[in-house]
């Protein structure tokens, strides 16, 4: 029997905050509301900063690799 496959990916794996970062954007273009635009901008700060980092470190361990 084979091993069964997750349906979703680690909540805190980079494709996460990838896609986390690309639906804040979609719902702070669609969202005509100015308070929970304000409240979408700040959630989507959190994650771009949080993603930022991921990919920073992502960076750095694809770079160590290749000068192994």
């Amino acid at each position: 029997m084979s091993e069964s496959q997750p349906y979703t990916d680690d909540p805190e794996s980079i494709r996460a905050y990838r896609l986390r970062v690309w639906s804040y954007c979609e719902d702070l273009l669609r969202e005509t509301d100015p308070i929970i635009r304000a409240n979408t901008a700040l959630y989507l700060a959190e994650v771009a900063a949080t993603l930022a980092r991921l990919e920073l470190e992502e960076a750095n361990l694809l770079k160590a690799i290749a000068h192994q």
